[in-house]
């Protein structure tokens, strides 16, 4: 049995909620879209676990996170919609073997249990760059396990790195896993914005982690989003797997640059 069945970038910007966004729905109608197209797809692969990596839960200065509570659940109150809330299962056998991959590579990765939550003063819960593309997983009909990690500030090497002990975790288990990244592109205003997302979504198109390790540091100081680290680990868990690459939509709103890819295994047959 294929164990990944493929992953996804996408963005998280709030008014992509119908429910946030109404009236403004229609300036992010290619991001919704699109969204709603990888999440079918990826929904007939039939994966039992989502990993999704977030830049907005916990941050730590040199770790990633990875969230160990039995189960998460989180709403979208903070943006006036408290009835969109998701809660899933945690894979605690997935979580255990990113551990071990993470420290076989030297990737600090911190267990966010409820007595560090406490201690950080952070609330245990999944994060808005979490539900929001969660969203559209739970309504393709996904009602799986989910594995939570958040990005916090490794470097962009790390992540990739970060990506492929993720790779070697989801090979030990009897699983179908996907992976959402979630983040944004660009997210400056200013002129260079449109050529930082047109190199990463090239590097993208090509899976090419070299592209992005070569692209320019001043660019991505100066028009960078929050969605860099997310990409570099995606390259890193897709390191060594031929797949097939598509760039679903691209869309600039509000000086953000958004877009969704999907990659899925070459070979993989919908309904394993």
């Amino acid at each position: 049995m294929r164990k990944f069945i493929g992953c996804a970038l996408m963005p998280h910007p709030p008014i992509m909620i119908p429910e946030i966004g109404k009236a403004e729905l229609s300036k992010v109608q290619a991001t919704v879209d699109a969204a709603l197209q990888a999440a079918k797809i990826m929904k007939e692969y039939n994966p039992q676990t989502i990993i999704v990596i977030t830049p907005h839960g916990p941050v730590v200065e040199d770790a990633a996170c990875i969230s160990v509570h039995p189960r998460l659940k989180g709403n979208l109150g903070d943006f006036g919609a408290p009835e969109i809330s998701l809660g899933f299962e945690t894979d605690g056998l997935l979580v255990r073997h990113i551990l071990k991959q993470a420290n076989r590579l030297g990737i600090y990765l911190l267990e966010f249990t409820d007595e560090v939550a406490k201690t950080r003063r952070v609330p245990l819960t999944l994060d808005y760059g979490a539900i929001i593309p969660l969203y559209y997983l739970h309504k393709a009909g996904f009602k799986g396990q989910l594995v939570h990690l958040s990005m916090g500030e490794l470097p962009y090497e790390e992540m990739y790195t970060f990506g492929k002990a993720v790779q070697a975790a989801v090979n030990f288990v009897d699983k179908r896993v996907a992976v959402i990244a979630s983040g944004d592109l660009s997210t400056a205003d200013c002129l260079r914005a449109k050529e930082f997302d047109r190199q990463l979504l090239a590097a993208l198109k090509a899976v090419s982690v070299k592209a992005v390790f070569s692209m320019d540091r001043e660019l991505i100081a100066e028009a960078g989003g929050d969605g860099l680290r997310p990409v570099c680990f995606l390259l890193g868990l897709l390191g060594g797997i031929e797949v097939t690459a598509e760039i679903l939509s691209y869309e600039e709103v509000r000086g953000t640059g958004h877009a969704v890819a999907l990659f899925l295994p070459k070979g993989i047959t919908a309904g394993e």
